[in-house]
């Protein structure tokens, strides 16, 4: 814990910053991409699911 409390009281190079930047906004691409992908799983199930309603209470 100590050393994550002088790492974090080092002054950030401009260099570094640019990593975690270029870092941060690959990884929400991905997890954009991943969110957009599961959405149309989850409505490609809606007709299964409904089904399933259909049997469950018998409408």
């Amino acid at each position: 814990m100590a050393w994550f409390r002088r790492v974090l009281r080092l002054p950030a190079h401009e260099s570094n910053i640019g990593l975690v930047l270029l870092f941060c906004v690959i990884s929400l691409s991905f997890m954009s991409v991943a969110l957009v992908w599961q959405a149309q799983i989850i409505a490609s199930q809606r007709e299964a699911i409904q089904w399933l309603e259909r049997l469950k209470f018998g409408g």
